[in-house]
């Protein structure tokens, strides 16, 4: 996925690891899991989560908020989400 450095969150250590479990318990349990388009054989997965991991002070920010947007308490519903990241990554020409 990304040729920058980065390390994937069951690799993390110390504050980065701090950092992905403070982001992960944010997320509804449905969008915890890696989907099977972008799992790999080897059971490793591409994540642009970690894309952001050289800073994790900011990788929480900007990661956190997005948790904070999938609160099962907002009117939106899963689909309405996926279908708000679908058009922007559309847009975007980006995969994810």
């Amino acid at each position: 996925m990304t040729w920058i450095t980065h390390t994937p969150a069951q690799d993390a250590e110390g504050e980065l690891k701090k950092a992905y479990e403070r982001i992960y318990t944010l997320y509804p349990a449905e969008y915890r899991d890696e989907v099977p388009a972008v799992t790999k054989p080897d059971g490793s997965a591409d994540s642009v989560v970690s894309s952001h991991s050289l800073l994790p002070e900011v990788m929480e920010h900007i990661f956190s908020a997005y948790g904070r947007l999938l609160d099962d308490r907002l009117p939106l519903s899963r689909r309405q989400h996926e279908m708000i990241a679908t058009l922007v990554s559309s847009l975007n020409r980006c995969f994810y």
